[in-house]
């Protein structure tokens, strides 16, 4: 389950449990309202572009300009490293962006450094969002 699935019909394909749902809400409802005070959108499952047949993170940040600043996924540990090899597809795309991967089972969030090309977590560093008030882990609960 993740960011390359194909969701498309009805019981044709597995959909996020949930646990992950309700993160995910959570994390929408709570952030959303600062997001959008600071002029910017915040998306649950949309396209990283006005492609409808593009990638699609759980939550993505938008600018103005609909450009992508940061890129959230909720997975479960044993998906986990193949969602953060799946990222790269993005980060290839838009270096400039922050991308956030939170195993809900283990919850550990894991934040992408560009200039170091690694992954650090939460149990080794506080991780933030520039475009978020409090540390992003405080946003993401059940």
């Amino acid at each position: 389950m993740g960011l390359l699935d194909n969701y498309t019909g009805v019981g044709l394909s597995p959909r996020p449990k949930w646990r992950h749902q309700n993160i995910m809400s959570n994390l929408h409802i709570d952030a959303g309202l600062e997001l959008r005070k600071k002029g910017l959108r915040f998306l649950t499952e949309s396209t990283v572009t006005n492609d409808w047949n593009d990638l699609a993170p759980d939550l993505v940040i938008f600018d103005r300009n609909e450009e992508p600043l940061s890129m959230i996924e909720i997975t479960t540990h044993k998906e986990l490293n193949d969602i953060i090899d799946k990222c790269y597809v993005l980060i290839e795309r838009f270096p400039e962006a922050e991308y956030f991967v939170y195993d809900y089972e283990a919850q550990v969030l894991y934040q992408y450094i560009y200039e170091d090309d690694t992954w650090i977590s939460s149990e080794e560093a506080e991780i933030k969002s520039q475009y978020l008030d409090r540390p992003l882990i405080d946003y993401l609960y059940e």
